[in-house]
């Protein structure tokens, strides 16, 4: 399973690269937890009220969503973090 992460916003709009991982290198563990999270994703959520805001589109195959601070539902948040550190040592 391929997921791309970008993220943009934040104080003065910060955009790094988008964080792309593909389960297929992951450890069994880590990889199913990803998937099983993946395999959930809700629709999305539109933006709150706020300046500076932080917005993630979650592309998972051909599936996006986007979620926007501070409302990021509990499960996304697990993704995203999961993502993160399978990237980092990737």
């Amino acid at each position: 399973m391929r997921i791309e992460v970008r993220q943009q916003g934040g104080f003065g709009g910060l955009r790094p690269p988008p964080l792309v991982v593909d389960t297929a290198r992951l450890d069994a563990r880590t990889a199913g937890e990803i998937e099983r999270l993946a395999e959930t994703l809700p629709p999305g959520n539109e933006p709150g009220r706020g300046a500076d805001l932080m917005r993630y589109d979650v592309q998972i195959d051909d599936r996006c969503a986007t979620f926007f601070e501070p409302d990021v539902p509990a499960p996304v948040r697990r993704l995203l973090a999961l993502a993160r550190d399978a990237g980092r040592s990737a």
